[in-house]
Order: C-alpha cells, then sequence, then structure tokens
C-alpha cells in the first residue's frame, strides 16, 4: 500500500512540475516594435518600408506577421509586409496590428516631383577656390514652385566642393557632377574646372529694357592677361535692387516692379555692371 502512494505521489509530482515547466516557457507578444517611428515620404508613389519587431514580455524577438493599415489610403496606401506608398500630399497614421497589439506610425506625405538646375552644365573659370552660386527650382507634380532646401552633393569633392547653400568651389581642374536631393527625388548639374588667370570681365548687353513679368539673359565674357575672350562663363550675380528685377545664377533677370536694377557679375575677383530697366 505504501509502495502505491509512493508512486501515486511521484506522479502527480511529475505532473505539477510538468505544468509549472510548461507554464513558464509559453511565449505570447506583448509588445510591437516599428521602425521607423515617424516617416516622411517625398515624392508621390515613392516609398518607405517599414520593420517590425513582435517581443515577448522579457523584450525578447518572437515570431509574428504584423497587418497594416492607413487612416487615409488617399495619402498613403498601407500595403502587405509594411510598405507605404505615397499617394497625395497630406498626413495621416499608419497602423501595425497584431491581435490585440496595435502600434501608430505618423506618415507625411510631400509632393515633390522634380528638383531643376538654372544651368545643366557649366564650368568655373579662375584660379582654385573660385566660388559660384547655383540656382535650383523644386516643383511639385502640378508643376507649383515649392520652398524647399535640396541637400547637396558633389560626386568628386577633390574637384567640385559645395556648400549647404548650393555654392560650388573649384578644388582641382577636371569634372565632377552636384546633385541636389530632397528624399528620393534629385536633380543633377555637370561642373568643368578650368583654371585659369582673369585679367576683367565683360558683361553683354550693358544696358536692356523689359516689361514687368519679362526676363533678359545676361552673358558674361572673360578676359585673361593676354586679353584673349572666354565667352559665357559662370558668375555670380547680384541685382542691386531685387525688388524691381531678380536674378539667378544662369544670368537670368526678371522684372518684378517698373525701376531700374544694376546687375553685377563677379567672377575670381573681378566684376562688371550693367543696367536693367523695367517698366
Amino acid at each position: 500500500m505504501r509502495l502505491i502512494r509512493g508512486w501515486v505521489g511521484a506522479w502527480v509530482g511529475i505532473v505539477v512540475l510538468g505544468l509549472l515547466s510548461a507554464s513558464g516557457c509559453s511565449r505570447g507578444p506583448a509588445s510591437l516594435d516599428v521602425s521607423p517611428k515617424k516617416v516622411k515620404i517625398y515624392g508621390l508613389e515613392k516609398s518607405q518600408r517599414m520593420t517590425v519587431r513582435v517581443l515577448d514580455k522579457k523584450g525578447q524577438p518572437m515570431d509574428g506577421n504584423p497587418e497594416w493599415s492607413s487612416s487615409n489610403a488617399g495619402i498613403v496606401a498601407a500595403e502587405e509586409g509594411g510598405r507605404l506608398v505615397a499617394k497625395s500630399a497630406g498626413k495621416a497614421t499608419a497602423t501595425a496590428t497584431l491581435g490585440k497589439l496595435q502600434v501608430q506610425v505618423p506618415v507625411e506625405v510631400v509632393d515633390v516631383a522634380t528638383v531643376e538646375f538654372a544651368t545643366p552644365a557649366f564650368s568655373i573659370l579662375g584660379p582654385i577656390g573660385t566660388s559660384v552660386p547655383l540656382t535650383y527650382t523644386v516643383k511639385d507634380s502640378k508643376g507649383k514652385v515649392l520652398s524647399l532646401k535640396p541637400a547637396f552633393s558633389s560626386h568628386d569633392p577633390k574637384i567640385v566642393a559645395i556648400s549647404e547653400d548650393g555654392v560650388v568651389s573649384s578644388v582641382a581642374p577636371g569634372k565632377s557632377m552636384i546633385v541636389a536631393r530632397i528624399g528620393d527625388v534629385q536633380g543633377g548639374c555637370d561642373v568643368e574646372v578650368v583654371v585659369h588667370a582673369i585679367a576683367r570681365l565683360e558683361i553683354r548687353p550693358a544696358t536692356a529694357l523689359v516689361h514687368v513679368g519679362d526676363s533678359q539673359h545676361f552673358v558674361v565674357t572673360a578676359y585673361g592677361p593676354d586679353g584673349v575672350p572666354i565667352p559665357e562663363v559662370a558668375a555670380a550675380f547680384k541685382s542691386s535692387n531685387p525688388g524691381v528685377a531678380s536674378v539667378d545664377s544662369a544670368g537670368v533677370a526678371s522684372g518684378k516692379k517698373a525701376g531700374a536694377a544694376v546687375i553685377r557679375a563677379e567672377l575670381a575677383g573681378q566684376s562688371a555692371e550693367a543696367t536693367l530697366l523695367v517698366n
């Protein structure tokens, strides 16, 4: 009888230990860790791939496949696997769901279609260290100009350097490409560095007349110490009266209102001036 009781007690103990062990080893999803926490997509039909880690109570990863949804599919569509696709400008919320667990991610879509340089290719003429500002235009899918600032980079900084404000400087003779990027949208500009001494500049036309809303292209010619002209060089352009006329890095001046403005071109320590009359 004692033997039977001993076996029964041992069997009960094994069952209890097994239940406790099974209870201690059971794992269930306790939280969702999403990355990135906040999303900003530049450009329609551009996308952002989301990643989600399913974690247990101890913060250890485990298997799980959350479903994604969007609060406004007209702004951002949530596809299977966590791919968010921009559809129109605006803000929405993307949600990852696994059972009773949810995590939300704010999403902003910015409609950016193009980044265009005023001059797609040009040469920096002058001694090493000569600088020329770039003019660029950012537009949305409807052609509207946006006041967004791109991030600039040079394919070969040992030849051409560029500042965060879009001013390129010659470093060594050669060629490079300048890229302006906003998210996944980018534009490029080819730049060649030509080392050459400059004695003086000439800007043409010396005087121009335009109506409000019209434009005038000013062209700069550089002269070396030998007097040989080098036509249509890139220069830094400035307007003495931007309210009357503005001017971009390509030398295109636009009439804003009636009046007069002096258009000044500078390059490698030399300068030249022209007069623009607006009526």
